[in-house]
């Protein structure tokens, strides 16, 4: 399955309990790029307390911008409470909360979601999520040699 964008969060600015920072993505998907005026994105990570649904799924957590309400974070599986899923418009997002937020965007997937679902559970995605991981590291140590090579 095609992932269509990948998205790394991570608290920067500590004296916000719920803001991550950008700090990695490959591809794009502007409802998660939207850019202040001094150059900054990121997104707010809190527990729903909101938001209601008309089927029986009950939200854990939601995820938000400065402008708009972005997607409701549900985790469906308790021995996996790092996992879970949301939805903006037709596209489907499956995302690890694990000290850092990482969101896999599939564009026009949202009627698949259950699968994509159940394929992030069983670990069909690891391999892609590590290889994200790697060029998200390559890109920090990339970022620090060109900064140590400035000064």
């Amino acid at each position: 399955m095609k992932i269509d964008a990948y998205f790394r969060f991570e608290r920067i600015k500590l004296e916000s309990k719920t803001r991550y920072d950008l700090t990695f993505n490959q591809g794009s998907y502007s409802p998660l790029q939207e850019i202040n005026k001094n150059g900054e994105c990121w997104i707010y990570f809190s527990k729903s307390l909101y938001i209601q649904f008309k089927s029986n799924r009950k939200t854990d957590s939601a995820i938000s911008t400065r402008e708009r309400h972005i997607t409701s974070v549900f985790i469906p599986e308790i021995e996996k409470p790092n996992f879970g899923f949301g939805d903006f418009d037709n596209d489907a997002f499956l995302i690890v909360v694990n000290g850092t937020i990482e969101i896999l965007v599939f564009k026009g997937k949202k009627h698949i979601q259950s699968i994509l679902n159940n394929l992030f559970l069983d670990g069909e995605f690891d391999e892609a999520l590590e290889e994200f991981r790697t060029l998200s590291t390559l890109s920090k140590k990339t970022q620090l040699n060109l900064v140590k090579n400035v000064v």
